[in-house]
């Protein structure tokens, strides 16, 4: 979805401007100061922070900035894949929720014990892995099996990674057409790549 508006936040407000009207053409009050928007398609994703450090993330229509929901959370490896958003939260569990409602649908630890995983989707598959394990997360439930990548794919070399979800954010479908996967990146530290890595070494368990 192209535009030529622009996104801008004041304090406590998120403003969408467009320039050929010299105008606004929405604005958006929220209750504590704005600390970092990201916009993928028709979703932005806004990060606010309370003064006693509690942060948000709230998520807004692109269109017509309407407030979809807030949640009481930072977004890390962000997937949205069809109607589901997947990330990771600060304890480092995988969550899925429904987009349009900001509905749990699963929040489940992943089965590293001493490593962080990177995250990678391919052929519409999530897949968490490190050097020694290769697990898929079951998109319905959040439950972890153990597999292996596809053929060609090798963890213990692979460094970072633009899947399949990073690699599509160029070529986003038009209005009405399949929802398919974007990346969210930010400036607020919201989302980070799928496949890059956000921990350290170590055996796994």
């Amino acid at each position: 979805m192209k535009s030529n508006s622009i996104l801008f936040s004041e304090k406590k407000k998120l403003v969408k401007y467009n320039p050929s009207k010299y105008s606004s053409e929405w604005e958006l009050d929220f209750e504590y100061n704005v600390y970092g928007i990201s916009r993928i398609d028709n979703y932005v994703f806004v990060t606010t922070c309370s003064n006693w450090g509690t942060t948000y993330t709230s998520l807004v229509e692109f269109d017509t900035g309407k407030k979809l929901w807030t949640l009481k959370e930072i977004f890390y490896t962000v997937h949205i894949i069809g109607d589901k958003l997947i990330y990771k939260d600060k304890k480092k569990y995988f969550n899925g929720i429904d987009i349009n409602t900001g509905k749990n649908i699963f929040n489940t630890k992943p089965p590293y014990k001493w490593s962080t995983p990177k995250a990678m989707l391919l052929n519409g598959k999530f897949f968490l892995y490190n050097s020694k394990k290769t697990c898929q997360l079951n998109l319905e439930n959040g439950d972890y099996s153990e597999t292996k990548l596809p053929r060609g794919l090798d963890p213990k070399e692979m460094d970072f990674v633009l899947d399949e979800f990073q690699i599509n954010i160029n070529n986003m479908p038009q209005s009405g057409g399949d929802a398919g996967h974007y990346m969210m990146m930010g400036d607020a530290g919201v989302g980070d790549a799928g496949g890059g890595g956000d921990g350290g070494g170590g055996g796994d368990g």
